[in-house]
């Protein structure tokens, strides 16, 4: 049986899907994020936080939605179709940065403007769908394509899944350049990470990538696509996923992180610091810098878009 559940704790809504072993978290109004994923009770996210903290950091955690853009950009502006797009000054305190100052994952990771469209359970599965208008005067200021977004939060069994539905509401072709970046749990220090990816994305000093790959075999010792976390540290894009039958399987020894074949690109994310002590795998439908480099897929005016990934607990 599998059950959904919304509640209020102080100004946060916050679902939960559960079955008999899993439960999954969303608070609404923090980006609509997933905060924890639990099997028996044990937790798979990294959520050092209560939400209040959460909200008002600038800390992430959990799995942050990253849009209109994933990872980082190399200036205050965008490019689409020979068009740019530059930030107004006034507008660029909305603008999470890296250590270099340069735009980070998007503008949605906290937002307070997602709302409930949805909730439903059987005795197969639960659903949440939350919504989100992207029509304020600020960040059209900053991404200036009016369009929704849908996301759909489904338990299934040991499973899951996360679907984002975007609908360009714009006159204009609509770049797509947005991914999750979910913080798993290191519950094992000798765990091992498998990346179903071929090549690694080089990239200069800022980290923005350069438009050169190597085979990831040239750059660490994989064995099988496999490799031990204690081994290594990671903050790298990858291409070419390894995908099977429509999906490409990452896994932190009994996590799966499965992509479907909207999502073509990869950043793994694994600190070698003890106050880090998670991995992130994260689905991006385009690489780091694509509003920069023309590397996005456009989206026509009133078409939709959908991508979606799971997480699988072994």
């Amino acid at each position: 049986m599998h059950t959904i559940h919304q509640q209020y704790e102080n100004i946060f809504e916050i679902i939960t899907l559960a079955n008999a072993h899993h439960t999954a978290k969303v608070v609404v109004n923090i980006g609509n994020s997933l905060f924890s994923y639990t099997k028996n009770r044990l937790e798979y996210l990294h959520f050092p936080f209560d939400l209040q903290e959460y909200a008002n950091n600038d800390k992430l955690a959990g799995n942050p939605f990253m849009h209109p853009w994933a990872n980082r950009l190399e200036s205050n502006c965008i490019r689409v179709e020979n068009l740019q797009y530059n930030f107004p000054i006034q507008q660029q305190h909305l603008l999470y940065r890296d250590g270099n100052q340069l735009p980070l994952h998007g503008l949605l990771l906290k937002s307070n403007k997602w709302k409930t469209i949805t909730t439903q359970a059987s005795a197969l599965q639960c659903k949440h769908v939350a919504a989100y208008i992207f029509d304020g005067e600020d960040e059209l200021s900053i991404f200036p394509f009016l369009h929704n977004i849908q996301m759909t939060h489904i338990l299934r069994d040991d499973t899951l899944h996360i679907e984002t539905v975007i609908h360009n509401l714009d006159k204009k072709d609509m770049p797509i350049s947005f991914g999750f970046h979910p913080y798993f749990k290191k519950l094992d220090a000798h765990a091992k990470l498998h990346l179903a990816a071929s090549n690694k994305i080089e990239t200069n000093s800022l980290m923005i990538p350069t438009g050169q790959v190597t085979a990831k075999e040239k750059c660490w010792n994989f064995i099988n696509h496999e490799i031990a976390i204690d081994d290594v540290m990671f903050d790298d894009g990858f291409q070419d996923l390894l995908f099977e039958n429509g999906m490409a399987d990452f896994s932190l020894d009994n996590i799966h992180v499965l992509f479907c074949d909207q999502y073509p690109f990869a950043q793994v994310y694994s600190p070698s610091t003890i106050d880090k002590p998670y991995v992130c795998i994260e689905p991006m439908t385009a690489p780091t810098n694509a509003l920069n480099s023309n590397a996005c897929q456009l989206l026509k005016s009133n078409e939709t878009f959908s991508a979606s990934f799971s997480i699988k607990i072994a």
